[in-house]
């Protein structure tokens, strides 16, 4: 299915997306979400040395919790939903269970950067003087390491878009049978390279703030976004039933099996096999 097939089945499913202002003030009160957060997290990490893995863990188990919800109960909320809502089920799901916390664990995701306490840029937050703070690395080491992470993030989020509008909205929870199993790209190598991606990605940033605070503030923020692939495997097996269990069997969950790094490497940044 195409790009423009994907959207066109999406955006039959969510009629709000397709009227412009509604478009427009859901994306604006996603971004006011956020910002709330990022500012929550910076005042609760100025509060007191703790404080930023409070935050942490606040956000991403509030943010994580509606996605375990329904990942877990999805079949009793999609008979609610259709025969709620009917033809806008989809739409009423993703409002109610998506729009919210998306922006929640997305300020999660970038929460370490508020940490940075040396180098080129001033303090976003003013942390005590700490072993917690301190440095771990010259800049000379944590600059270079935390951009190259961050770019072989972004490759690897870029060699992972093998889903359209209508997956990345999770529209088959509600539809199941018209749902697709997506086996191929970078996902001949591995099961979630999405999720590897926010592996390197939040461990650079943590690298970037260059102190023990922003790296264990990126180990709440890892374990517990982990946890939720768990229920995501055990409903895609139910969706998908001996296809996906077939997949799981052959293909590793976050890592190349030994002999496919070289192709995994290669994919990555030049999408040849």
């Amino acid at each position: 299915m195409s790009g423009k097939d994907d959207l066109g089945v999406f955006l039959g499913h969510m009629p709000a997306f397709s009227v412009w202002y509604k478009l427009l003030l859901t994306y604006i009160g996603q971004f006011v979400l956020f910002v709330f957060v990022m500012v929550f997290f910076w005042w609760i990490s100025s509060r007191f040395l703790v404080g930023a893995f409070i935050g942490e863990f606040l956000i991403i188990f509030l943010g994580s919790l509606p996605f375990l919800y329904m990942t877990i109960n999805i079949d009793s909320i999609r008979d609610k939903y259709l025969e709620k809502y009917g033809e806008l089920a989809a739409q009423k799901f993703w409002y109610h269970f998506q729009s919210y916390p998306t922006p929640i664990i997305s300020a999660g995701f970038y929460t370490p950067i508020l940490l940075k306490t040396d180098y080129f840029l001033p303090a976003i937050i003013k942390l005590p003087s700490h072993f917690l703070t301190k440095s771990l690395l010259p800049i000379f080491i944590a600059l270079p390491l935390s951009i190259t992470l961050l770019v072989f993030g972004l490759f690897i989020r870029r060699a992972s878009r093998g889903f359209g509008s209508d997956e990345d909205h999770f529209l088959y929870m509600i539809y199941p049978q018209k749902g697709r199993l997506i086996t191929q790209g970078i996902y001949r190598f591995i099961r979630h390279p999405r999720f590897l991606c926010r592996i390197i990605i939040t461990i650079g940033f943590g690298i970037f703030a260059n102190n023990l605070m922003a790296i264990g503030v990126v180990l709440i923020h890892l374990v517990i976004f982990y946890l939720l692939l768990i229920p995501e495997d055990k409903e895609l097996g139910k969706r998908f039933s001996d296809g996906f269990l077939d997949y799981k069997n052959k293909v590793p969950y976050l890592f190349p099996r030994f002999g496919t790094w070289r192709n995994f490497i290669r994919f990555i940044f030049f999408k040849k096999k």
